[in-house]
C-alpha cells in the first residue's frame, strides 16, 4: 500500500537533492492524512458538525468582510445620497452634481490605501503573527470614521477614507491567509466562499441603510452613514482580541508548543489533535527543505512560484478588471441618467439579495461544476451582459433604464457568485505555506490596486463632464473581459480537495494548472502493490 504522502515526499526529492528519510512518516501523520482523505467524503453539514469548533474559529476572518464590505458600499452608494451632494457637491444648471475628480477620489484612493496596508501586513504578520496586526487594522479603521464623521472639506473625507483603507488592506489580507490556515482542508473553500457571502451581506445592509436616509436632505443624513463604521470596525477589534494565533506561523517560527496549544484550542484536546500536528509540522518542513529561498516577497516571483503568484494576482482582480467598478456605481450612475434615487436603491438593494441566493445555492451547483468552470463560465456571462448593457445605450425612453439597471444589478449578483466566490477560495489554496502570508498580501494587494485603478478611471468613462459614454462604458469591460478569459484559461487550476502538498508538486512538476486534477488523481490513487 503506497500512501499519498509518500508518493509526495519521492516527488519532492525528485526537486530537492536534499530531502532525506528524516520525512520518512510516522504512525500519527499517516493517521491524520488518512482523517484528511476521510473527510474528503463528508458532506459539508456532516463536517461542520464535526469541526463546528475550528469553524466557529475561523469564523473572525468574516470580521474583515463586514468592515470590508461596508466600506465598499458607503464609499459608492454614499456618493448618489441627495444630502451628501448638496454637502460636498458643486451646482449647475440641472442640479447638484459631485466632480469627476472627486468622485474619482473619494472612490478609489481607499483601494489605493487598502493596496498599501496589504504589502505592509504580508510583511508584519510574517514577523508578529496573524492575530494582533489584524487587530491593529481594525483599530486603523475607527480612527479613519472618526476623520470621516468630523469632515466639513472634501480633502478630509479624503483622508478619513485613505486611513481607513490603510486598515481594511492589513485586516482583509490577513483574515484570508487566517482562514486558510486555520480551517480544516474540506472546510477551505467553503470559509472563504462565505467570506465573500459576509461582504455582499454587509454591502446589502448598508445600502438598506442608505436608501432610508436618501429622502433626509440635512447632513446628519450621511454622517450617521458614516458613523455605523465604527460598529462593524468594533466588532473586528474585539473578535480578533479574542482569537488564537495561527498555528502555522507559530511552526515556521518554531514554537512547536505554542502550537500545540493552540491546535488544542482550535480541535480540541485529543490524540487527533496532536496526529494532526505532527502532519501540519510534516508539511512545513518538507516544503522549507525543498525551497532555496527565504520566504521573502522577492520569492514569489521566482522559480514555479513566480506562475502562483500571477495566477493568485488574476483570481483577484476578476471582478475589478471586468467591470466591477461602473457596477458598484450603479446608483450614481443611474440616478445621472434620468433614474428617480428610490428606485436605483431598490434595484441595488435586490440585486445583493439575489447575490446571497446565489452564494447559498452554490454549495449544491459546485458538487457539479468545477471551480474552474464556474470561473470561465462568470467570465462569459458577464462578457454577454456587457455587451447588452452597451446596446442599450441607443435604446430611447425609460424602459432602457429601468433595463441597465436590473441587467447591472442581476449582474452583480452573478459575477460575484462566480467570479468571487469561486476565485478567491482558490486563490487562498494556491500559495505553499511558507509564502502563503505574503502571497496573499500580494492578492489582496492586487484586487485593492486593480480597485484603485477602475474606481477611479471609470468616472471618466461616464460622467456627462467627461467620457461622456453613459452605458457604453459596457463595451470597455466586454473587451476586458476577454482578456481574462484567456489569462484564467491558461493560468487557473481546479484545487477542490486538494492539499497544500499536492499543488506544490503539481507546480513542481510543471503540469498545465487545467490538469491539476488529473495528475494527483494518477500520482497519488492509493492502491495496492503500487508506489
Amino acid at each position: 500500500m503506497a500512501s499519498r504522502s509518500h508518493k509526495l515526499a519521492v516527488i519532492g526529492a525528485a526537486h530537492a537533492d536534499h530531502v532525506e528519510e528524516s520525512f520518512a512518516l510516522d504512525p500519527a501523520i499517516q493517521r491524520a492524512q488518512a482523517e484528511d482523505d476521510a473527510d474528503r467524503e463528508l458532506g459539508i453539514p456532516a463536517i461542520l458538525a464535526k469541526y463546528w469548533r475550528p469553524c466557529l474559529i475561523c469564523s473572525v476572518s468574516f470580521t474583515a468582510g463586514l468592515v470590508f464590505g461596508y466600506d465598499v458600499t458607503v464609499n459608492g452608494a454614499s456618493i448618489s445620497m441627495p444630502a451628501f451632494l448638496l454637502y460636498f457637491g458643486d451646482m449647475n444648471a440641472s442640479g447638484p452634481y459631485l466632480p469627476s475628480l472627486w468622485t474619482s477620489l473619494w472612490t478609489a484612493m481607499s483601494s489605493l490605501m487598502q493596496a498599501i496596508g496589504a504589502i505592509i501586513a504580508g510583511w508584519i504578520s510574517a514577523r508578529l503573527g496573524r492575530k494582533w496586526p489584524a487587530c491593529a487594522g481594525a483599530c486603523l479603521t475607527l480612527v479613519g470614521t472618526a476623520i470621516q464623521y468630523i469632515a466639513t472639506a472634501r480633502g478630509t473625507l479624503l483622508a478619513g477614507k485613505m486611513v481607513s483603507g490603510l486598515g481594511i488592506g492589513c485586516l482583509y489580507s490577513i483574515a484570508t491567509t487566517y482562514a486558510g490556515e486555520v480551517a480544516p482542508l474540506r472546510l477551505r473553500a467553503p470559509i472563504q466562499t462565505w467570506l465573500v457571502a459576509f461582504v455582499i451581506m454587509t454591502q446589502a445592509v448598508c445600502l438598506g441603510v442608505i436608501r432610508a436616509y436618501v429622502p433626509d436632505i440635512d447632513e446628519s443624513a450621511f454622517r450617521f452613514v458614516f458613523a455605523l463604521q465604527w460598529a462593524v470596525g468594533g466588532i473586528a477589534v474585539i473578535a480578533w482580541a479574542f482569537a488564537p494565533e495561527s498555528p502555522v506561523y507559530l511552526i515556521t517560527r518554531g514554537k512547536t508548543e505554542a502550537a500545540r496549544s493552540v491546535m488544542r484550542r482550535i480541535y480540541g484536546n485529543s490524540n487527533e489533535t496532536d496526529d494532526r500536528l505532527a502532519c501540519l509540522i510534516n508539511d512545513i518542513e518538507m516544503e522549507q527543505a525543498s525551497q532555496e529561498d527565504n520566504g521573502s516577497y522577492a520569492a514569489c516571483f521566482s522559480g514555479p512560484h513566480l506562475k502562483r503568484t500571477l495566477t493568485i494576482a488574476l483570481l483577484f482582480s476578476l471582478t475589478n478588471a471586468s467591470g466591477a467598478a461602473f457596477l458598484s456605481q450603479n446608483i450614481y450612475f443611474l440616478i445621472t441618467a434620468g433614474l428617480e434615487a428610490i428606485h436605483a436603491f431598490d434595484i441595488g438593494i435586490g440585486g445583493f439579495g439575489l447575490a446571497l441566493l446565489i452564494i447559498a445555492a452554490s454549495g449544491m451547483y459546485l458538487k457539479h461544476f468545477t471551480r474552474r468552470n464556474v470561473i470561465l463560465t462568470g467570465l462569459v456571462i458577464n462578457f454577454v451582459f456587457m455587451v447588452i448593457i452597451g446596446a442599450l445605450y441607443w435604446v430611447p425612453g425609460e424602459g432602457a433604464l429601468w433595463a441597465i439597471a436590473v441587467l447591472m444589478n442581476v449582474l452583480i449578483s452573478l459575477t460575484t457568485s462566480t467570479l468571487q466566490a469561486a476565485a478567491w477560495p482558490v486563490a487562498a489554496e494556491i500559495p505553499s505555506y511558507h509564502l502563503r502570508a505574503k502571497s496573499m498580501s500580494l492578492g489582496i494587494f492586487t484586487q485593492t490596486l486593480t480597485s484603485w485603478l477602475f474606481i477611479f478611471i471609470t468616472p471618466y468613462m461616464y460622467n456627462v463632464d467627461t467620457g461622456n459614454l453613459g452605458a457604453r462604458t459596457g463595451f470597455i469591460y466586454a473587451g476586458t473581459t476577454l482578456l481574462l478569459g484567456a489569462g484564467a484559461f491558461w493560468l487557473v487550476p481546479d484545487t477542490t480537495g486538494l492539499t497544500t502538498p499536492e499543488v506544490d508538486a503539481a507546480y513542481a512538476a510543471q503540469i498545465p494548472p487545467r490538469k491539476f486534477q488529473t495528475f494527483v488523481a494518477n500520482t497519488f490513487r492509493i492502491e495496492e502493490g503500487k508506489v
